[in-house]
Order: C-alpha cells, then structure tokens, then sequence
C-alpha cells in the first residue's frame, strides 16, 4: 500500500529509537491497514506488525495499545477519511444532482483506492460489530445532512423522520453497490457513480417534489 510505504521511508530517515511517536503511529496505523486488508482480524499477527515495522513488540503494544484496539482506531481512522472525502465533494458541487453525484462518487472512488481495507474493516468486522455500525451511522448522518440542505435549497419541507429513512436507504444502496462491484472490477468509478444516480435521483426528485406540494408556502410563492 503507498501510504505505509511513504510512511516507512519517513521512518527510514530517522536513526534508531529516535523516531518521532507521531511518525511511528502513523505508520504502524498503516501497516496495520495493509495487514488487516491482506489476513483479515483473525489472522493479522502483533508479531508480523512489528517484523513490518522494524520495532519490537514492546514498543508497538506501548504506542497503539492491543490488537483489538489497534483494530477499532484503524476503524475510526477509515470512517474518518471517508467522511471527510464524501463531505468535501458534495460541498464543492452545486446542486442537488451535483453534489449526489459528487458524494457517491467519491465513495467509491474511496472504496477504489483502498478496497482491501474497506473490505476487510467493513465486511469482515463480525467482532466488531459496534465499530462497523458508528461508520455506518457517521455515513448516515452525513447523507441525511446533504439531503435536508437539497430539500431546502428546493423549497420542500424538511421532515426529520424522512430526511432519515431516505438517509439511510441512499446509503444501503450505495454500499450494496460497492458490494457488487467486487465482482464486476472492470467497472470504473465515474461509471458506478453514473449508475447510482440514475437509480436513485428520480426517487429523490419525487420525495421533493410530494413535499414540496403538500407546503402552503411553497404552493403560494413562499407567501
């Protein structure tokens, strides 16, 4: 993986023991990425992390603390960076089909460029059931937000309860796309992206559009 590969030529430049403990979590969260995506939990050994990181064992227990909890920060750390990159796509478009478009595609162009990782903290988090659905709900959250922002933009009432179940229906669907593009690689990301539009905006528009007949503000001119 190229990030824990920068990471660890970073290290390199350093002499022994003198790396900086920002420097070193960084890259063992990494290798510790690579490692779960490659042998999933189960089978991902302290062990090998340390051989990967050229530390002992020691050091790497005293800076991410156990297995399991070096699992659940590599969690948070994946729900992070997705967020942040659906969040900062969809601002920068305009509009509503822009920024749906924008948002899952830049989901799966995270799911892309670290879809061993994402398989392996999402799919494979059976122990970790709790970890998998806080990224589930962050993901969530976020989508309903874009969503009551569209509805306003557009003039419709913003029913909490619906923002929420729509909410949660876009990104079942977009996840379940995901799934399905594991056997379908030859799929780009721009295409998947065309493709969940397409499903999903008409039934968007259609959400919008009942509520925006049902507001007597909006059936007036705003009035």
């Amino acid at each position: 993986m190229a990030i824990a590969t920068e990471i660890t030529a970073e290290v390199a430049e350093y002499a022994h023991g003198r790396v900086p403990r920002a420097i070193r979590e960084r890259q063992i969260l990494a290798l510790a990425e690579e490692l779960f995506a490659e042998q999933g939990y189960p089978n991902a050994s302290m062990d090998e992390l340390a051989r990967r990181a050229g530390a002992s064992k020691p050091v790497i227990y005293a800076l991410v603390g156990s297995k399991e909890q070096l699992y659940r920060r590599c969690v948070e750390h994946h729900s992070e960076m997705l967020a942040a990159r659906i969040a900062t796509a969809a601002g920068r478009a305009v509009g509503p089909e822009a920024q749906l478009r924008a948002g899952v595609l830049a989901f799966f162009t995270f799911v892309n460029d670290h879809r061993q990782v994402w398989e392996a903290l999402t799919w494979d988090a059976t122990p970790f059931a709790a970890e998998a659905a806080a990224m589930r709900r962050r993901q969530t959250e976020l989508a309903a937000l874009l969503l009551a922002d569209a509805a306003e933009r557009l003039g419709a009432p913003r029913d909490p309860q619906q923002v929420d179940a729509v909410a949660h229906a876009v990104n079942g669907a977009v996840e379940a796309l995901a799934r399905w593009w594991r056997d379908h690689s030859d799929v780009t990301p721009e295409r998947l992206a065309d493709l969940a539009v397409e499903l999903l905006l008409p039934g968007l528009v259609h959400i919008v559009e009942l509520a925006g007949a049902g507001n007597p503000a909006s059936a007036q001119g705003g009035e």
